[in-house]
């Protein structure tokens, strides 16, 4: 006959389970306070490294079905991805039918004058569909009108909510206002919501027209693309896969019908989330796999821990089963005594990660996480809540199902001296050791490649000097400097008077920055050469820097000359080119007095060539793990630049400048703003921000995992000693020395430690493969890297091992043998 448990009943039993669970946490304190530690630990650091992997990597989108939004850029084989031509935008807009909208989105700075102290901001320059496209409603006031993408429409602008909270004090009042950006009157017509974010920083919004004003030639030629990108939403029942295909037939139809501009590019389509996380999605997935590891070694040691407490619990589970316990009675008390382990190491891990997420946070780059905070959250906290619940089966179900069928007879004659927790146990018990040990190398080996990947990074010649150098951006973007004599009539003065300022060594003014990945390019044509094909002519970076500007960084100048006050616009066109130029088109030659022009040949007019006279050492534009870019110098005295950034070489602290540098630029231009201020040594330190960050949590999510498979280890071999004393005991009273002694208990250490090294060192070489694009200079099957972290475990593992050894060995057998 089949009886059903009544609900009442069931809480009943259950409640009976959870204070019998508490008197045993209050009899056994040492026990539970070395559980809870453990598992607090394993649970506090995926707590905080799951909050991470939240905001960046899985939080929604604050967009209307965001995972189907889709950024679009075009592509060439010699520049990779490269901006969207306004024109050609026109033609994917008409010609699409998987992508039920588009919206063209262009990258501009503004200097907003008129509030407080001038400022630079961010902004876009959209289609008047961009924020309707995202599903997004302004907060105050109204979206773009379709008659304001024309050129002729009154400029009107869009603010983000911080900058209206920052700027204009949160006023309700704001929308009519009047604000000047680039000389120029806006009207404001609308505030973003709070939380909303854009494909870049974004404190601006303007309709596209008022670029195509600006910038009519831009805008009318097919060829210039210009920090210009597309975002599109999937049409319904359209995969990524079709849109990438419709696009590279029109494409192909736009490169047939205009070779000029269009040959060899296609089109890049990726997910809006992807766009926004950037390369940081392999770091933080490789890190969140690193501190699954560390619970797993956290829930073995519990597991080892619970099968030694059982074995010694054996009497008592044999006595309830002689009283009529079910076995299922017997599991669901022991599990219950494992989830009450759980959910206070799950509080005390909450702790733990709490305080560990601001240091967390300051590792993070911020890009990938978009403004959003870093916290624990609704969604962290069931993370946690569904971890316990994991974690108390992972590390309770396999104590509680070995001690669930005692034998009570053999259990309750041997008067609780039965060997429960013997051999099987044993073997169990060092298998999780073992397990540990496997995870830990691991870790370890991944800790040891970055580490190695860092040491080569440091060694890297950036090709520059990056210390005691500030940097500072300005971009002169109001219509008083629309002409090369007024641009000139502002840098010439800041300079000349930065360079008289106390403790300045240098100064000079550069368009790009080393390390940055700022760029421009273009294609140029070198006289005598044979003319390349369409798409294969030369494509170097180019820049504008003014005299000084490789003194100031300590660019190495290999021969020629540099730039001096000569260059100026009456003077012939003159370059400057960086050695890796020098040897692809000027292999065991001298390319000074050479000459190049920019773009292609043309019949309608003549060459316009420019003279090498100088050749320097390269830069790493895009990185310290990048290889050096072709590279051409043009004096800024014959191409005077709208934005540039203000380099000051000081005798001491660059930082003790900031002040008196921005002083010099109000006394040229009371409105001119100053734009992002830093350091040359944090742009190199932020170059590699990424990969000191995993640098770092892989080192201490290695050293836990190392010091909990020390603790796991030394748990089985001192359990396992304690457990031989009689035989020790016994041995040495045959003549055994202690250092047999040693040599036996050892022995138990050291296959645990192989075997686990040896699964650890197969495990390290699949997994660490998944790290290559993170490794610079090492590969991720280095064996040296593999070596020392299975000898510095192995080493660890012994060591863990001679403690409890020790002991052993110390024991007086005639005691012994008298208690027994």
């Amino acid at each position: 006959m089949r009886h059903t448990l009544h609900p009442a009943h069931m809480l009943d039993m259950l409640w009976q389970d959870v204070r019998h669970a508490m008197r045993a946490v209050r009899r056994s304190p040492g026990f539970v306070a070395v559980a809870v530690v453990t598992l607090a630990l394993g649970i506090g650091a995926n707590t905080a490294m799951f909050s991470v992997v939240y905001s960046a990597l899985l939080r929604p989108l604050p967009y209307r079905d965001g995972d189907r939004l889709v950024v679009l850029d075009e592509t060439t084989p010699k520049a990779g991805e490269v901006s969207v031509s306004y024109p050609n935008f026109l033609d994917w807009r008409s010609e699409t039918r998987r992508l039920s909208g588009m919206a063209f989105v262009h990258s501009v700075g503004f200097d907003l004058v008129g509030t407080e102290r001038p400022m630079t901001v961010s902004g876009e320059a959209v289609s008047a569909n961009f924020l309707s496209l995202l599903g997004v409603r302004p907060a105050l006031g109204r979206d773009f009108t379709a008659s304001e993408e024309e050129p002729a429409a009154a400029p009107v602008a869009i603010l983000s909510h911080s900058l209206w909270q920052s700027r204009f004090g949160a006023d309700p009042g704001v929308l009519g206002r009047t604000i000047t950006l680039n000389a120029r009157p806006f009207t404001i017509v609308g505030v973003l919501p709070a939380g909303f974010r854009s494909l870049d920083r974004l404190d601006v919004l303007v309709p596209i027209g008022v670029w195509r004003a600006a910038n009519a030639d831009l805008a009318a030629e097919r060829g210039a693309r210009d920090d210009s990108r597309v975002i599109g939403r999937l049409a319904p029942g359209t995969g990524l896969s079709d849109a990438r295909a419709e696009m590279g037939t029109i494409a192909a139809r736009l490169a047939k019908e205009y070779p000029r501009s269009n040959d060899r590019f296609g089109v890049m389509i990726v997910p809006v989330r992807d766009y926004l996380v950037g390369n940081v999605r392999p770091s933080l997935l490789v890190l969140f796999g690193a501190v699954l590891f560390v619970l797993l070694i956290a829930c073995g040691n519990v597991a080892n821990l619970l099968l030694s407490r059982g074995a010694g619990r054996a009497r008592e589970i044999a006595l309830r089963v002689a009283l009529g316990a079910s076995r299922g009675r017997v599991v669901s008390q022991l599990l219950v005594e494992s989830l009450v382990l759980a959910l206070l190491g799950g509080a005390l891990g909450l702790l733990l990660a709490a305080g560990g997420l601001r240091a967390l946070a300051a590792l993070v780059p911020k890009a990938p996480l978009g403004g959003a905070a870093i916290g624990l959250n609704g969604t962290v906290l069931l993370f946690t809540a569904g971890t316990i619940l994991v974690v108390t089966c992972l590390f309770g179900i396999v104590p509680a199902l070995r001690f669930a069928r005692p034998d009570p007879h053999a259990e309750l004659k041997e008067r609780g001296r039965t060997t429960s927790g013997g051999a099987s146990h044993g073997r169990l018990r060092a298998l999780h050791a073992g397990s540990e040990i496997t995870l830990a190398l691991v870790l370890l080996t991944g800790a040891g490649l970055m580490m190695k990947t860092m040491v080569r990074l440091s060694s890297v010649d950036p090709g520059f000097r990056v210390d005691r150098v500030q940097t500072m951006e300005i971009d002169l973007r109001a219509q008083r400097y629309d002409d090369d004599d007024a641009r000139l009539g502002f840098w010439q003065p800041v300079l000349d008077r930065v360079r008289a300022l106390p403790g300045v060594r240098s100064a000079a003014v550069g368009t790009v920055v080393p390390l940055t990945g700022n760029h421009s390019r273009t294609d140029i044509t070198i006289e005598g050469m044979p003319l390349p094909r369409a798409g294969m002519f030369p494509h170097p970076d180019y820049h504008f820097v003014s005299p000084g500007y490789l003194a100031t960084l300590e660019i190495p100048l290999i021969r020629g000359r540099d730039f001096g006050q000569a260059d100026g616009a009456d003077a012939p066109p003159v370059a400057l080119v960086n050695a890796a130029l020098a040897r692809r088109y000027f292999p065991g030659q001298d390319p000074v007095g050479k000459r190049f022009m920019f773009g292609h040949p043309s019949a309608d007019k003549a060459p316009e060539w420019v003279t090498i006279v100088g050749e320097v050492g390269d830069t790493k534009l895009y990185g310290l793990a990048n290889p050096a870019r072709l590279e051409v110098y043009l004096p800024f005295r014959q191409y005077p630049p709208g934005d540039g950034t203000l380099l000051v070489k000081s005798e001491g602290d660059p930082g003790a400048l900031v002040s008196a540098i921005r002083g010099v630029v109000t006394s040229v231009d009371p409105d001119q703003p100053v734009g992002d201020v830093s350091t040359m040594s944090e742009l190199r330190s932020q170059s590699v921000g990424e990969r000191r960050m995993t640098l770092i949590l892989l080192g201490i999510f290695s050293g836990l995992a190392v010091l909990l498979a020390a603790i796991g280890v030394y748990g089985v071999i001192a359990y396992s000693a304690s457990r031989r004393v009689p035989e020790i005991a016994v041995r040495m009273a045959l003549g055994a020395q202690r250092r047999d002694v040693l040599r036996l208990v050892l022995a138990q250490s050291g296959r645990i430690a192989l075997a686990g090294i040896g699964v650890g060192v197969a495990a390290a070489l699949a997994l660490t493969r998944l790290m290559t694009g993170l490794l610079y200079g090492v590969s991720p099957s280095d064996p040296l890297t593999v070596v020392a972290a299975a000898a510095l475990l192995g080493s660890i593992a012994l060591l863990a091992g001679y403690l409890p050894a020790r002991r052993a060995a110390r024991v007086d057998p005639m005691r012994v043998l008298r208690e027994e």
